[in-house]
């Protein structure tokens, strides 16, 4: 086992973390802004802050372990289990982020992957576990599993904060992250060597460091409000193909306005949106317009669904595009808000035979 934690830190992290847990459990519970004009059933709440406010909150139980008289051989077993729970709670809250890694948006596609990443987490753990029973409780390198994979789990999540701060506009708060980012990896160091810091040094390193990342998770917790409030309600939205290319052709956009927007799509998520537009218009019932994926992009490949959200995310419809969690997707605008220049898209020719699906004029 590492060096004993003083009490000041055991107790400020428990406060700290446990107070911060509520508070983002609350927003979870609480769910996301419902904008007037549209109807909602029950609180739509946001899974990834689920799984940060779980993190927190483990991180707040770890100190209140440090403050209980835990026997050594309990404590060994208990504290890879919690840092590695943690560790698989921040890379679930990870790939729930809009702006994080590809790989982690592609990994939540799966079904499967909440159950993996919690048992991945475990499998680290027990091999942590088994070098403490292997090379004693005090040794640095029984530790090694379980700091890689917080450092690991640190850089995923850091570059998510990053870019969903960048990407809001808070370029102040994205460079905050960075900053939090650089103490939390420092804060792993001693760890495994008191080369960088070590006694109170090494404590006070530690909690400034998590009262930093804490301070950015509420502030990820409340900051995309904004972007919330750039959403038009869906009963409003509108969306008109133009036909418009702009750009050089190695880099060809298209032009799609909504209301007095206007959007600057790239080639492929552009063709994929007027796919599921033309679905949308032919097949108009209310819950229509559904696409599997594999007809809508030839694959299973999710990739080109974030592309399209991506480039509709600027005027806060990204939302629109539904997925039934089966592999389909579908436009979810009604059919009378959607608008063509069908003369326009009948000259582009990877486009012609989309504008034939819709029939007469539209």
């Amino acid at each position: 086992m590492p060096e004993a934690a003083p009490e000041w830190y055991a107790l400020s992290q428990a406060a700290m973390c446990l107070g911060a847990a509520w508070a983002i459990l609350a927003m979870w519970g609480r769910g996301t802004p419902v904008r007037a004009g549209e109807a909602a059933s029950g609180p739509r709440r946001d899974v990834g802050l689920l799984w940060l406010g779980a993190a927190v909150g483990i991180w707040g139980v770890t100190g209140i372990l440090l403050l209980t008289p835990t026997p050594v051989a309990t404590a060994s077993a208990l504290r890879p289990l919690l840092s590695s729970a943690n560790s698989a709670c921040l890379l679930l809250f990870a790939s729930h982020l809009d702006y994080g890694p590809e790989p982690l948006q592609r990994a939540r596609e799966w079904r499967g992957w909440g159950a993996a990443a919690l048992l991945g987490s475990l499998g680290v753990a027990l091999l942590t576990i088994a070098l403490y029973v292997a090379l004693g409780a005090r040794s640095r390198v029984a530790q090694l599993p379980d700091v890689l994979l917080s450092g690991v789990v640190l850089l995923l999540y850091g570059f998510g904060l990053f870019r969903s701060f960048l990407r809001r506009g808070f370029l102040s708060l994205a460079l905050l992250a960075a900053i939090a980012v650089a103490l939390q990896m420092a804060a792993q160091l001693p760890e495994i060597t008191d080369a960088l810091v070590s006694g109170d040094r090494r404590w006070v390193l530690n909690l400034a460091s998590k009262s930093l990342t804490l301070v950015l998770f509420l502030a990820l917790a409340t900051s995309w409000v904004h972007e919330v409030a750039r959403r038009p309600a869906t009963a409003t939205a509108q969306l008109f193909f133009t036909g418009a290319p702009v750009g050089q052709k190695a880099r060809k956009r298209y032009v799609v306005t909504s209301g007095d927007a206007r959007i600057e799509m790239r080639e492929t998520p552009h063709r994929d949106l007027l796919a599921l537009a033309v679905r949308r218009v032919v097949d108009a019932k209310d819950a229509g317009g559904w696409i599997a994926l594999p007809d809508l992009v030839g694959r299973l490949d999710d990739s080109r669904i974030r592309r399209m959200r991506e480039d509709l995310r600027g005027v806060g419809l990204d939302a629109a595009i539904e997925s039934n969690f089966q592999k389909s997707y579908r436009l979810a605008l009604a059919p009378d808000r959607i608008g063509f220049d069908r003369d326009a898209l009948a000259q582009i020719p990877e486009l012609a035979e989309l504008a034939k699906r819709l029939g007469g004029d539209v």
